[in-house]
Protein backbone atom coordinates (compact mmCIF):
# COMPACT_ATOMS: atom_id res chain seq x y z
CA UNK A 1 0.00 0.00 0.00
CA UNK A 2 2.40 3.04 1.26
CA UNK A 3 4.60 2.19 -1.98
CA UNK A 4 2.20 3.89 -4.06
CA UNK A 5 2.57 7.62 -2.26
CA UNK A 6 2.49 10.31 -4.69
CA UNK A 7 1.44 13.36 -2.58
CA UNK A 8 2.89 15.03 -0.04
CA UNK A 9 0.36 17.72 1.52
CA UNK A 10 1.67 20.20 3.91
CA UNK A 11 0.15 22.35 6.78
CA UNK A 12 1.47 25.99 6.20
CA UNK A 13 1.83 27.88 9.78
CA UNK A 14 4.98 26.32 12.02
CA UNK A 15 5.52 23.82 8.92
CA UNK A 16 6.44 25.32 6.19
CA UNK A 17 6.15 29.31 7.45
CA UNK A 18 7.89 30.56 10.50
CA UNK A 19 5.37 32.45 11.82
CA UNK A 20 4.88 31.97 15.46
CA UNK A 21 7.48 35.07 15.91
CA UNK A 22 4.43 37.43 13.88
CA UNK A 23 1.33 36.02 15.78
CA UNK A 24 3.53 36.54 19.13
CA UNK A 25 4.75 40.10 18.02
CA UNK A 26 0.90 40.69 16.98
CA UNK A 27 0.07 39.78 20.77
CA UNK A 28 2.21 41.43 22.26
CA UNK A 29 1.21 44.82 20.44
CA UNK A 30 -2.01 44.50 21.36
CA UNK A 31 -1.52 43.38 24.92
CA UNK A 32 0.26 46.93 24.85
CA UNK A 33 -2.27 48.66 23.33
CA UNK A 34 -4.29 47.48 25.70
CA UNK A 35 -2.36 48.01 29.07
CA UNK A 36 -2.18 44.16 29.22
CA UNK A 37 0.82 42.05 30.70
CA UNK A 38 2.94 40.59 28.05
CA UNK A 39 3.21 37.19 26.88
CA UNK A 40 5.68 34.91 27.71
CA UNK A 41 7.87 32.90 25.39
CA UNK A 42 5.32 29.70 26.03
CA UNK A 43 2.45 31.50 25.11
CA UNK A 44 1.83 29.99 21.67
CA UNK A 45 2.33 26.80 22.85
CA UNK A 46 -0.32 27.02 25.47
CA UNK A 47 -2.96 28.48 23.10
CA UNK A 48 -1.93 26.99 20.05
CA UNK A 49 -0.95 23.51 21.06
CA UNK A 50 -2.44 22.68 24.51
CA UNK A 51 -6.04 24.46 23.59
CA UNK A 52 -5.69 27.15 26.51
CA UNK A 53 -7.88 30.23 26.01
CA UNK A 54 -5.96 33.26 25.08
CA UNK A 55 -7.15 34.99 27.49
CA UNK A 56 -6.59 33.36 30.66
CA UNK A 57 -3.23 32.55 29.27
CA UNK A 58 -2.58 36.13 29.24
CA UNK A 59 -4.58 36.93 32.77
CA UNK A 60 -5.19 33.95 33.98
CA UNK A 61 -9.28 33.78 35.35
CA UNK A 62 -11.16 37.08 34.71
CA UNK A 63 -14.62 37.51 35.09
CA UNK A 64 -15.00 39.42 32.17
CA UNK A 65 -13.00 37.25 29.78
CA UNK A 66 -15.37 37.08 27.12
CA UNK A 67 -15.58 40.93 27.10
CA UNK A 68 -11.73 40.75 27.38
CA UNK A 69 -11.26 38.50 24.44
CA UNK A 70 -13.10 40.81 21.88
CA UNK A 71 -11.38 42.95 22.58
CA UNK A 72 -8.40 41.32 21.92
CA UNK A 73 -9.20 40.21 18.65
CA UNK A 74 -10.19 43.81 17.68
CA UNK A 75 -6.77 45.31 17.85
CA UNK A 76 -4.88 42.10 17.05
CA UNK A 77 -7.06 42.07 13.89
CA UNK A 78 -6.30 45.90 12.92
CA UNK A 79 -2.56 45.07 13.67
CA UNK A 80 -2.25 41.49 12.01
CA UNK A 81 -1.38 42.01 8.23
CA UNK A 82 1.21 44.68 8.62
CA UNK A 83 2.76 42.61 11.47
CA UNK A 84 2.46 39.67 9.45
CA UNK A 85 4.07 40.73 6.45
CA UNK A 86 6.92 42.40 8.30
CA UNK A 87 7.85 39.45 10.99
CA UNK A 88 6.64 35.95 9.20
CA UNK A 89 9.01 34.13 6.71
CA UNK A 90 9.47 30.74 5.05
CA UNK A 91 11.90 28.39 7.08
CA UNK A 92 15.21 28.50 5.49
CA UNK A 93 14.80 24.73 3.83
CA UNK A 94 11.14 25.14 2.93
CA UNK A 95 11.91 25.72 -0.50
CA UNK A 96 14.83 23.65 -1.56
CA UNK A 97 12.63 20.57 0.12
CA UNK A 98 9.79 21.58 -1.90
CA UNK A 99 11.61 21.76 -5.42
CA UNK A 100 13.58 18.21 -4.76
CA UNK A 101 9.96 16.99 -4.38
CA UNK A 102 8.79 18.57 -7.25
CA UNK A 103 11.43 16.84 -9.16
CA UNK A 104 11.36 13.98 -7.71
CA UNK A 105 7.67 13.69 -9.03
CA UNK A 106 5.68 14.03 -6.25
CA UNK A 107 2.29 15.64 -6.17
CA UNK A 108 2.46 18.53 -3.71
CA UNK A 109 -0.40 20.65 -2.21
CA UNK A 110 -1.21 23.05 1.13
CA UNK A 111 -3.86 22.18 3.58
CA UNK A 112 -4.25 25.10 5.93
CA UNK A 113 -7.00 26.50 8.62
CA UNK A 114 -5.26 29.75 7.11
CA UNK A 115 -6.29 32.46 4.64
CA UNK A 116 -4.75 33.58 1.17
CA UNK A 117 -3.39 36.42 2.50
CA UNK A 118 -1.10 33.86 4.63
CA UNK A 119 -0.63 31.40 1.59
CA UNK A 120 1.09 34.20 -0.69
CA UNK A 121 3.87 34.16 1.91
CA UNK A 122 4.50 30.83 0.08
CA UNK A 123 3.09 30.79 -3.66
CA UNK A 124 4.76 34.57 -3.77
CA UNK A 125 8.50 33.38 -3.02
CA UNK A 126 10.29 33.22 -5.72
CA UNK A 127 11.74 29.80 -6.89
CA UNK A 128 8.41 28.43 -5.47
CA UNK A 129 7.01 25.46 -7.28
CA UNK A 130 4.12 24.48 -8.88
CA UNK A 131 1.45 23.39 -5.79
CA UNK A 132 -1.57 21.30 -7.35
CA UNK A 133 -3.79 21.92 -4.69
CA UNK A 134 -4.33 24.67 -1.51
CA UNK A 135 -7.37 24.77 0.75
CA UNK A 136 -7.27 27.35 3.20
CA UNK A 137 -10.17 27.96 5.68
CA UNK A 138 -12.29 29.73 2.89
CA UNK A 139 -12.48 26.37 1.05
CA UNK A 140 -12.86 23.59 3.78
CA UNK A 141 -15.51 22.53 4.92
CA UNK A 142 -14.78 22.39 8.77
CA UNK A 143 -10.75 23.52 10.27
CA UNK A 144 -8.33 21.02 11.68
CA UNK A 145 -8.78 18.30 13.49
CA UNK A 146 -11.82 17.54 10.95
CA UNK A 147 -10.33 15.51 7.88
CA UNK A 148 -12.21 17.31 5.03
CA UNK A 149 -10.29 19.86 4.13
CA UNK A 150 -7.40 16.83 3.62
CA UNK A 151 -10.12 14.95 2.11
CA UNK A 152 -10.96 17.92 -0.12
CA UNK A 153 -7.61 18.29 -0.89
CA UNK A 154 -7.15 14.70 -1.93
CA UNK A 155 -10.81 14.63 -4.36
CA UNK A 156 -9.52 17.53 -6.43
CA UNK A 157 -5.85 15.56 -7.24
CA UNK A 158 -7.75 12.13 -7.74
CA UNK A 159 -5.48 10.93 -5.05
CA UNK A 160 -6.33 7.57 -2.75
CA UNK A 161 -5.33 8.43 1.41
CA UNK A 162 -3.08 5.32 1.11
CA UNK A 163 -1.12 7.43 -1.69
CA UNK A 164 -0.93 10.61 0.55
CA UNK A 165 1.18 11.94 3.50
CA UNK A 166 0.20 15.27 5.38
CA UNK A 167 2.95 17.22 7.73
CA UNK A 168 1.85 19.25 10.24
CA UNK A 169 3.55 20.88 13.37
CA UNK A 170 0.90 20.35 16.01
CA UNK A 171 -1.37 17.52 17.25
CA UNK A 172 -4.39 18.58 14.90
CA UNK A 173 -2.55 18.29 12.40
CA UNK A 174 -1.69 14.47 13.43
CA UNK A 175 -5.43 14.12 13.78
CA UNK A 176 -6.65 15.65 10.82
CA UNK A 177 -4.53 13.36 8.37
CA UNK A 178 -4.71 9.90 10.41
CA UNK A 179 -8.66 10.62 10.16
CA UNK A 180 -8.36 11.37 6.35
CA UNK A 181 -6.51 7.93 6.31
CA UNK A 182 -3.29 9.27 4.80
CA UNK A 183 0.46 9.07 6.29
CA UNK A 184 1.11 11.67 9.60
CA UNK A 185 4.20 13.49 9.86
CA UNK A 186 4.69 15.93 13.16
CA UNK A 187 6.97 18.63 12.69
CA UNK A 188 8.90 20.26 15.87
CA UNK A 189 9.33 23.48 13.79
CA UNK A 190 6.26 25.22 15.51
CA UNK A 191 4.55 25.51 18.58
CA UNK A 192 4.75 22.06 19.42
CA UNK A 193 7.01 19.60 21.29
CA UNK A 194 8.23 16.11 20.19
CA UNK A 195 6.14 15.10 23.62
CA UNK A 196 2.90 17.14 22.10
CA UNK A 197 2.77 15.09 18.88
CA UNK A 198 3.94 11.77 19.75
CA UNK A 199 0.66 10.58 21.75
CA UNK A 200 -1.07 11.16 18.62
CA UNK A 201 0.72 8.26 16.95
CA UNK A 202 2.44 10.22 13.67
CA UNK A 203 4.55 7.89 11.42
CA UNK A 204 7.50 9.74 11.82
CA UNK A 205 8.23 12.94 14.28
CA UNK A 206 10.95 15.38 12.44
CA UNK A 207 12.59 17.98 13.50
CA UNK A 208 13.15 19.59 10.22
CA UNK A 209 11.77 19.84 6.96
CA UNK A 210 14.97 18.46 5.30
CA UNK A 211 13.96 14.89 7.56
CA UNK A 212 11.42 14.20 5.23
CA UNK A 213 13.36 12.69 2.84
CA UNK A 214 14.97 10.01 5.26
CA UNK A 215 11.39 9.16 5.54
CA UNK A 216 9.59 9.49 2.05
CA UNK A 217 11.91 7.22 -0.03
CA UNK A 218 11.35 4.22 2.35
CA UNK A 219 7.85 4.32 0.60
CA UNK A 220 7.81 5.31 -2.64
CA UNK A 221 10.50 5.55 -5.93
CA UNK A 222 9.92 8.88 -7.51
CA UNK A 223 11.14 9.12 -10.78
CA UNK A 224 13.44 12.97 -11.35
CA UNK A 225 11.59 14.78 -14.44
CA UNK A 226 8.36 12.83 -14.38
CA UNK A 227 5.31 14.76 -16.05
CA UNK A 228 2.84 16.39 -13.75
CA UNK A 229 -0.51 14.89 -12.37
CA UNK A 230 -3.31 16.43 -14.93
CA UNK A 231 -4.28 19.96 -13.74
CA UNK A 232 -8.23 20.34 -13.56
CA UNK A 233 -9.86 23.47 -13.40
CA UNK A 234 -13.52 24.10 -13.72
CA UNK A 235 -14.95 27.58 -14.32
CA UNK A 236 -18.17 29.05 -14.53
CA UNK A 237 -18.96 30.75 -18.50
CA UNK A 238 -19.23 34.57 -18.42
CA UNK A 239 -19.74 37.04 -20.62
CA UNK A 240 -16.52 38.69 -21.92
CA UNK A 241 -15.91 41.93 -23.87
CA UNK A 242 -15.73 41.48 -27.21
CA UNK A 243 -12.10 42.56 -27.43
CA UNK A 244 -10.18 39.12 -28.08
CA UNK A 245 -11.82 39.08 -31.21
CA UNK A 246 -9.85 42.20 -32.99
CA UNK A 247 -6.90 40.66 -31.41
CA UNK A 248 -7.47 37.25 -33.06
CA UNK A 249 -8.05 38.77 -36.24
CA UNK A 250 -4.73 40.27 -36.80
CA UNK A 251 -3.03 38.60 -39.60
CA UNK A 252 0.11 37.33 -37.68
CA UNK A 253 -1.42 36.57 -34.76
CA UNK A 254 -4.24 34.28 -36.79
CA UNK A 255 -1.75 32.52 -38.49
CA UNK A 256 0.44 32.26 -35.27
CA UNK A 257 -2.47 30.30 -33.68
CA UNK A 258 -3.79 28.28 -36.41
CA UNK A 259 -0.36 26.28 -36.47
CA UNK A 260 -0.69 26.53 -32.79
CA UNK A 261 -4.20 24.71 -32.81
CA UNK A 262 -3.53 23.16 -35.68
CA UNK A 263 -5.71 24.65 -37.54
CA UNK A 264 -8.95 27.47 -38.06
CA UNK A 265 -10.63 28.36 -34.97
CA UNK A 266 -13.20 30.75 -33.80
CA UNK A 267 -12.66 34.25 -33.84
CA UNK A 268 -13.11 34.91 -30.34
CA UNK A 269 -12.84 33.12 -26.58
CA UNK A 270 -14.71 31.41 -24.45
CA UNK A 271 -14.24 33.22 -21.02
CA UNK A 272 -14.35 31.52 -17.65
CA UNK A 273 -14.57 32.76 -14.37
CA UNK A 274 -12.29 30.05 -12.19
CA UNK A 275 -12.34 31.90 -8.84
CA UNK A 276 -9.81 32.22 -6.36
CA UNK A 277 -8.85 28.62 -6.19
CA UNK A 278 -8.74 27.85 -9.93
CA UNK A 279 -6.45 31.26 -10.27
CA UNK A 280 -3.83 29.42 -7.77
CA UNK A 281 -3.89 26.76 -9.89
CA UNK A 282 -3.41 28.79 -13.25
CA UNK A 283 -1.08 31.06 -11.96
CA UNK A 284 1.18 28.46 -10.89
CA UNK A 285 1.13 26.15 -13.69
CA UNK A 286 1.91 29.22 -16.03
CA UNK A 287 5.77 28.48 -16.45
CA UNK A 288 5.87 24.80 -15.19
CA UNK A 289 7.57 23.63 -18.52
CA UNK A 290 6.20 20.52 -18.36
CA UNK A 291 3.18 21.35 -19.58
CA UNK A 292 2.57 22.17 -23.45
CA UNK A 293 2.98 25.99 -24.01
CA UNK A 294 3.10 28.10 -26.93
CA UNK A 295 4.19 32.47 -26.92
CA UNK A 296 3.34 35.01 -29.07
CA UNK A 297 5.65 37.67 -28.40
CA UNK A 298 5.02 41.58 -28.51
CA UNK A 299 4.79 43.10 -31.77
CA UNK A 300 2.45 45.95 -33.46
CA UNK A 301 1.53 47.49 -30.27
CA UNK A 302 0.18 44.19 -28.97
CA UNK A 303 1.70 42.92 -25.43
CA UNK A 304 2.96 39.27 -25.26
CA UNK A 305 0.91 36.37 -24.14
CA UNK A 306 0.94 32.94 -23.29
CA UNK A 307 -0.96 30.12 -24.44
CA UNK A 308 -1.12 26.76 -22.80
CA UNK A 309 -2.91 23.79 -25.13
CA UNK A 310 -5.88 21.90 -22.97
CA UNK A 311 -8.56 19.69 -23.09
CA UNK A 312 -11.89 21.37 -22.91
CA UNK A 313 -15.01 19.84 -21.62
CA UNK A 314 -18.75 19.85 -20.76
CA UNK A 315 -20.66 16.93 -20.14
CA UNK A 316 -19.97 14.40 -22.09
CA UNK A 317 -18.67 16.98 -24.74
CA UNK A 318 -14.96 18.13 -25.36
CA UNK A 319 -12.42 20.05 -27.27
CA UNK A 320 -8.83 20.62 -27.56
CA UNK A 321 -8.16 24.25 -26.65
CA UNK A 322 -5.25 27.01 -26.00
CA UNK A 323 -5.87 29.07 -22.67
CA UNK A 324 -4.37 32.49 -23.47
CA UNK A 325 -3.05 35.00 -20.98
CA UNK A 326 -2.45 38.31 -22.31
CA UNK A 327 0.86 39.05 -20.09
CA UNK A 328 -0.13 42.51 -19.03
CA UNK A 329 -0.10 43.95 -15.70
CA UNK A 330 -3.20 43.64 -14.08
CA UNK A 331 -4.73 40.97 -15.81
CA UNK A 332 -7.22 38.60 -13.04
CA UNK A 333 -5.64 35.77 -12.15
CA UNK A 334 -9.53 33.71 -12.16
CA UNK A 335 -10.14 34.85 -15.87
CA UNK A 336 -9.64 32.13 -18.15
CA UNK A 337 -9.59 32.97 -21.60
CA UNK A 338 -9.99 30.10 -24.11
CA UNK A 339 -9.74 29.67 -28.36
CA UNK A 340 -11.30 26.55 -29.83
CA UNK A 341 -12.12 25.75 -33.18
CA UNK A 342 -15.75 25.61 -32.87
CA UNK A 343 -18.34 28.18 -31.26
CA UNK A 344 -18.73 26.53 -27.96
CA UNK A 345 -22.15 28.72 -26.82
CA UNK A 346 -23.80 27.61 -29.92
CA UNK A 347 -22.41 24.16 -30.74
CA UNK A 348 -22.58 22.75 -27.22
CA UNK A 349 -25.81 25.01 -26.15
CA UNK A 350 -24.13 26.56 -23.33
CA UNK A 351 -25.93 28.97 -21.09
CA UNK A 352 -24.76 31.66 -18.99
CA UNK A 353 -23.33 30.32 -16.08
CA UNK A 354 -22.68 26.85 -17.71
CA UNK A 355 -19.65 25.02 -15.46
CA UNK A 356 -16.59 23.75 -17.80
CA UNK A 357 -13.50 21.70 -17.02
CA UNK A 358 -10.40 22.50 -18.75
CA UNK A 359 -7.69 20.12 -18.67
CA UNK A 360 -3.80 21.07 -19.08
CA UNK A 361 -1.75 18.90 -21.34
CA UNK A 362 1.95 17.63 -21.07
CA UNK A 363 4.75 17.58 -23.46
CA UNK A 364 4.25 13.76 -23.83
CA UNK A 365 0.34 13.86 -24.79
CA UNK A 366 -0.81 13.97 -28.19
CA UNK A 367 -2.06 16.93 -29.40
CA UNK A 368 -3.92 18.37 -32.88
Amino acid sequence: MTSNVRAVLFDLDGTLLDSLPAFLAITRRACRELGWPQPGAGYMREVMTLGRSPIEALLGPVDNAEERRAQLTEVSMRLWKPVFQQEARLFHDALPVLQRLFDQGFRLGVVTDSNHFVVKCLTGARGCPPLEVIVTRDEAPARKPSPTGIELALRHMGVEPHAAAYVGDNPIDIQAASSAGVRAFGITTGASRREDLLPHSPHAVVDSLTELHGHLPAWTQPVRGANPAPAILSGELVSGLGQAGGFLAVDWVRDAIEAMLGGPFYPGTVNLDCGAPGAQIAVRHRHDNRLRRFELPARDGFCPALLHAVQLSHGLSSTPALLLWPQVPGYPDEKLELICRIPLREGWALAEGAMLELRYLNTQEPWP
